[in-house]
């Protein structure tokens, strides 16, 4: 199991940089940053909105899937 001593780590860093580039959607920060061999466009150009939009729903998978195990 991955430390998570890291997370706060990464949003950290993460809010460092964006507080820098505030006009970067979080998209087009992380494939800046990552610097892909191959073009990324669906995470590039994704909105915010749209992004947070997944990542609520991501949640609600984790969660319903917490509460099966119990």
């Amino acid at each position: 199991m991955r430390d998570s001593a890291r997370i706060e780590a990464m949003l950290s860093l993460l809010r460092q940089v964006w507080e820098r580039s505030p006009d970067l959607r979080l998209g087009q920060l992380l494939v800046s940053a990552v610097r892909p061999e191959q073009p990324c466009p669906e995470i590039f150009h994704i909105e915010d909105d749209r992004l947070a939009e997944g990542l609520r729903a991501l949640l609600a998978r984790l969660e319903s899937a917490d509460k099966s195990r119990s």
